[in-house]
């Protein structure tokens, strides 16, 4: 191994590590306890939590030129101890808590291609994904009633794309996503969209300081993202043009358009909640959360196993500890259960339904453009998060 090899993992290993996950406190209790409810029904305890942080380091540690996995994690943080939780009972299944918002999809497209769902884009259409790789292959409208497949976007990636988004935006009659890609040493973010009806991509920008990639969202016609590992939030038209950072944006990262928060995931241990500094970009209003620690989105903060306002009120007791962190439409979060798998929890209003024996630990990212998926008997079972009332 060469000195310069040797010095570019060394930088990249320390980088990685400011952007991995941190592992909870109460880790070795929840394996523990997933494996007496694994010899109890014979069922495999996913290593989810163990593969974001891989994830995460394997997004950095490359030389250049060879493969980069996109995902930029999404966080977990170190609840305090809880005390000895009282017996929570096991929740109805989900399909039966919220009747009519889950739906079963196969894992592959009706040409055997494997496809990943990502939205609603009306209600019996799934825009979904095929890849090739770590990029983007082509964009699908699944209808969910048929099983029948439409392609909507033969994505071209540009000669030396590494890695696609992790997700697709969808507004004003827009696709959007980016990649990313290495040219003359540098790593470039190159931003794309699409008629959601289908059609032709069109390049619409071309970013050096995103060196990871971005959280990108459409929003007021416009294009809004932050860039991972990199705070402020940025935007252009949907037609491309000069990039601006938002003002008010300094060092925040981006929620949930229009709001921004601090400190961001991924940082290094803070006695700070994550997030708990919110700003509303349009008008300017700030807020701080009144919590002891954990983590927020724009309305709920979680912390161990328990959850609030952002005002302290509120409070409620979850039936185990959150596998993620931020809620996901500020309102959803997946927990591990004591005496069952893993539950999706409704912090609006205390419901709570068992997604049932999984393959692996659903992964319910806030990013998610409100889908929680995952695989369960050779199927997927699409939860549209949105539909819940």
């Amino acid at each position: 191994m060469s000195a310069e090899l040797e010095r570019r993992l060394r930088e990249e290993f320390a980088r990685a590590a400011g952007h991995a996950p941190r592992p909870a406190a109460d880790l070795r209790t929840r394996i523990e306890a997933g494996h007496r409810r694994r010899r109890r029904r014979g069922s495999v305890l996913s290593a989810a939590a163990t593969v974001a942080v891989l994830s995460a380091v394997a997004a950095v540690m490359v030389p250049p030129g060879e493969r980069v996995v996109a995902a930029r994690p999404s966080p977990t943080f170190a609840p305090a101890t809880p005390a000895s939780p009282r017996a929570h009972p096991v929740p109805p299944p989900v399909e039966k808590v919220w009747p009519g918002v889950v739906r079963t999809v196969p894992e592959k497209l009706p040409s055997g291609q494997p496809m990943r769902p990502e939205r609603y884009l009306d209600d019996r259409s799934l825009l979904v994904r095929t890849e090739d790789g770590d990029r983007i292959h082509a964009l699908w409208a699944y209808d969910v009633r048929k099983r029948t497949a439409r392609r909507l976007v033969d994505v071209r990636s540009p000669r030396g794309t590494v890695v696609s988004a992790p997700f697709v935006a969808v507004g004003e009659g827009l696709l959007a996503w980016w990649t990313l890609r290495r040219h003359a040493g540098v790593r470039v973010v190159e931003i794309w969209t699409a008629p959601v009806t289908g059609g032709t991509q069109r390049q619409v920008a071309t970013l050096k300081n995103a060196p990871q990639g971005i959280d990108l969202e459409i929003a007021g016609g416009r294009l809004v993202w932050s860039p991972w590992g990199r705070e402020g939030v940025y935007r252009m038209p949907l037609t491309g043009g000069r990039a601006e950072q938002v003002a008010g944006s300094a060092g925040h990262t981006l929620l949930a358009w229009p709001w921004a928060a601090r400190p961001r995931p991924g940082n290094r241990p803070t006695k700070e909640v994550v997030f708990g500094g919110l700003v509303d970009l349009r008008t300017g209003e700030r807020s701080r959360a009144s919590v002891a620690g954990g983590v927020c989105a724009v309305t709920w903060c979680v912390h161990g196993r328990t959850a609030s306002r952002r005002d302290g009120g509120g409070r409620r007791e979850l039936p185990g500890p959150t596998m993620m962190s931020v809620p996901a439409l500020d309102r959803f979060v997946v927990v591990s259960h004591e005496r069952t798998s893993e539950v999706l929890y409704d912090l609006a209003t205390g419901k709570s339904g068992a997604l049932g024996p999984t393959v692996y630990s659903p992964v319910l990212d806030y990013r998610t453009p409100g889908l929680l998926v995952y695989a369960r008997d050779g199927e997927q079972i699409v939860v549209d998060l949105k539909a819940i009332r």
